[in-house]
């Protein structure tokens, strides 16, 4: 039986199969998977570690080097934005960054795996202001000119609209916390300072715990789904050299209970193993069961988180497929807001695309 081009690439993630064994008709399934999903970078470092670039079709290997160079050319962009950021803060403002430039700075693994859509860094609430002006000195500019849309952002979310710099085009999201002010979840964000070492001047990168806890807030709090086996492979290969280094997780465990964010810890966990076949250990067994045991909406969020994660490419989805994606999609925004203040969001949003869908029409 053939498998499936989301198993063939879950396979090539786990190690459990090498390039050398795909045929061109898997190269050719793969390939387009990969695309969407983010994963061409991975696939040419997959290669080039297994010694098996040579050995590629030509069509496979000319776009995963694209793939890699483009990875490369990023890396060296977010890098100077960084240098710049520390070098010209007059205030000074400490920052911690997240996500994809955090890899990059702190050479994880998983760094040269990625395509980065921004940087992103946080900040203390009570800098937000002076961080503002200090993108701006730097030549970020909001890239939202939409009344409603920049009071969303600055009334409710965790971050302020993107900014974007005016010469280069990087985007760069400013975050104040991890999850929206209206989320029953907020956190302290003081705490992810607290563990965070300095790389340069006011410039911070989070501990190893707080990397893989944010790796699994953002997967569970996400709405947009073409991404969530890329962000679940993050998460897994940061995991295993965190393993490598401490031997347990129980440490990282112990923090996620200290920021409340066990819950996200514990699905993210419960999803490796059954995607990637990762062996739980004790600790995580322990916490997998206080955390979702006695969960009625788990097994169908589990269901579809499972749906999205083995997904072919979007011109053959089918009905589970989008239904999956309707149900965390409504699930991230009631994360993110109560249901009343959810209600009217949208119905202003419905508005608006309805009042742009007239003028359109007239025209």
């Amino acid at each position: 039986m053939n498998k499936s081009s989301s198993s063939l690439l879950i396979d090539l993630i786990c190690d459990r199969a090498s390039v050398s064994s795909l045929s061109f008709g898997n190269w050719c399934d793969v390939i387009a998977l990969s695309r969407q999903l983010g994963f061409l970078p991975f696939l040419f470092e997959k290669a080039r570690g297994e010694k098996a670039l040579e050995f590629l079709p030509k069509s496979v290997l000319s776009q995963l080097k694209s793939a890699s160079l483009e990875v490369s050319q990023q890396q060296e962009s977010i890098k100077w934005h960084l240098k710049q950021l520390s070098a010209n803060n007059p205030q000074p403002i400490k920052s911690v960054l997240l996500k994809g430039a955090a890899y990059i700075i702190a050479n994880k693994p998983n760094a040269n795996y990625r395509l980065l859509s921004d940087i992103d860094l946080l900040v203390l609430k009570e800098a937000i202001s002076d961080a503002e002006l200090w993108l701006f000195l730097n030549g970020f500019t909001i890239s939202v000119s939409d009344e409603y849309d920049d009071f969303y952002y600055r009334q409710w979310m965790h971050e302020l609209p993107p900014f974007v710099n005016s010469v280069s085009g990087m985007t760069l999201d400013l975050h104040h916390n991890l999850l929206p002010l209206t989320s029953k979840r907020h956190i302290d964000s003081e705490l992810f300072f607290e563990k965070a070492r300095e790389v340069d001047t006011n410039l911070f990168l989070p501990c190893d715990e707080d990397l893989l806890i944010h790796s699994a807030v953002h997967l569970i709090q996400d709405s947009v789904f073409n991404r969530t086996l890329r962000d679940l492979s993050d998460q897994f290969w940061l995991l295993q050299e965190y393993t490598e280094n401490h031997e347990s997780t129980g440490a990282l465990i112990v923090r996620s209970k200290e920021l409340n964010l066990s819950n996200d810890l514990a699905k993210t966990l419960s999803l490796m193993n059954f995607i990637f076949k990762r062996c739980l250990l004790e600790g995580e067994k322990s916490l997998i069961q206080n955390e979702l045991g006695n969960s009625f909406f788990w097994p169908l969020e589990r269901y579809c988180y499972i749906t999205m994660l083995t997904q072919p490419v979007t011109s053959e989805w089918r009905f589970k497929h989008y239904f999956a994606s309707s149900i965390l999609y409504l699930k991230s925004h009631l994360i993110k807001m109560p249901f009343g203040l959810l209600v009217k969001h949208l119905l202003v949003k419905s508005q608006k695309r309805a009042k742009m869908f007239v003028e359109q029409e007239k025209r």
